[in-house]
């Protein structure tokens, strides 16, 4: 679903062709310009189209109903590239060229992370997916909100995943990044805690390389019983093909979003025995299937579009929180989320039922197409579902599902 241009532009046609003493008037009702910077490109680029659909799907409809406040809402969208330096070139276009009030749907911690001093000083709310245990750290003024679980709570469902199927050595190997790095640490604080125990050092390589023969080398050369990748599937797969072509007969470990259509068409049968995990949707509930619908997809009792239900609730929960505050200003949309997503009040999933019980004085609790998006102090969420996979011919056949309390 796509906006057109003469949606975008309608508004500021108008302001521009009105007569001077009608322009003040236009002021307060101008559009709510809200950011949208997925990874369209590099090693997110194969999730970053769900979420920019999401995004737009929900302003399309809220628009076609009236808007936030009865004013229209702008999405302004960007490409993160999946790199910290084209996000932060991104960021300044839009906070100091279109003015968003918020920046919403980044995919990889660093590109976040990256990003998060210039939406600090401009306090401007960010709303993401992101697993890194820094993300908390760069946030002073409780202006953000991770749709994602932290790599503390993926790191005790592989740890556990790993112990469960006998292997208590393991080495780590990931990209040099934020993201790599907090789940290096995690994951190995997790198998300690199991009896278990990292293979000589963390292994970070650098990404975007033309071969990876000689990190694969030096993997093999560890001869660990297993090896734990927290890669992107943009890295994974040569890296992968080395660790094969070299020998290896070890278990190889990973995240999920690693090993999707991409990975499995790249490698074929060389995918069957992988193990991996990651965080899931409620699959069969009236929210997630409300989600996808939206954009045009049916359900089918399997997991679809991972990414986008979590840009569903971005958008959703950034516009309700406008609506309910009566206001774009950061601090007062803040604690407005903090109320919908928290409740307690009447449950809704979608935009225009949480206005019907704004517009009634009503309490609600928005419970999310990825989850129920409870949400603790800091913008992290409360707990998530996880499911852990192997895959077998071809496909991902699931081994257990758990539930991860980031409280405890």
């Amino acid at each position: 679903m796509k906006l057109s241009r003469r949606l975008f532009i309608s508004s500021a046609a108008v302001a521009l062709t009105a007569p001077a003493y009608l322009r003040t008037g236009l002021a307060q009702s101008a559009p709510i310009v809200i950011g949208s910077m997925t990874p369209l490109t590099g090693g997110g680029g194969p999730y970053g189209p769900e979420k920019s659909d999401a995004h737009r799907a929900v302003v399309a409809e809220v628009n076609a109903n009236g808007g936030v406040m009865g004013r229209e809402v702008r999405l302004i969208s960007e490409d993160s590239e999946t790199n910290p330096e084209a996000a932060v070139r991104a960021a300044r276009k839009l906070i100091d060229a279109d003015k968003v009030s918020a920046i919403l749907g980044t995919w990889a911690s660093s590109v976040t992370l990256g990003i998060m001093p210039l939406c600090q000083e401009a306090n401007v709310l960010q709303l993401f997916s992101g697993s890194s245990d820094y993300l908390p750290d760069g946030d002073s003024k409780g202006l953000i909100f991770n749709l994602q679980p932290l790599n503390k709570a993926w790191a005790v469902a592989l740890a556990d995943l790993a112990v469960q199927r006998g292997f208590k050595e393991v080495a780590f190997a990931g990209p040099k990044n934020d993201f790599a790095a907090s789940m290096g640490e995690s994951f190995a604080a997790s198998l300690q805690a199991l009896g278990g125990s990292i293979v000589g050092e963390p292994f970070y390589y650098n990404p975007g390389q033309a071969s990876y023969r000689a990190e694969a080398e030096q993997l093999i050369r560890m001869n660990p019983p297993a090896i734990f990748m927290a890669g992107y599937v943009t890295d994974f797969i040569p890296v992968y093909r080395e660790l094969i072509r070299g020998g290896f007969t070890g278990q190889i470990i990973t995240l999920s979003f690693a090993v999707g259509p991409d990975f499995k068409d790249a490698v074929g049968s060389a995918a069957d025995g992988i193990l991996h995990g990651s965080p899931i949707p409620p699959i069969g509930k009236d929210s997630y299937d409300a989600y996808l619908k939206l954009v045009g997809i049916e359900p089918n009792g399997q997991v679809q579009n991972s990414y986008g239900c979590m840009a569903y609730d971005e958008i959703n929960l950034c516009l309700l929180g406008m609506e309910m505050a009566k206001s774009t200003v950061s601090s007062d949309v803040a604690a407005a989320i903090r109320q919908i997503a928290n409740g307690p009040g009447d449950r809704v999933t979608t935009f225009a039922e949480g206005k019907a019980l704004i517009d009634a004085g009503k309490p609600m609790n928005y419970d999310g197409a990825s989850s129920s998006a409870d949400f603790q102090e800091n913008g992290m969420l409360k707990s998530r579902d996880f499911a852990l996979y192997e895959i077998k011919d071809g496909k991902d056949e699931i081994i257990l599902t758990t539930t991860s309390d980031a409280t405890k």
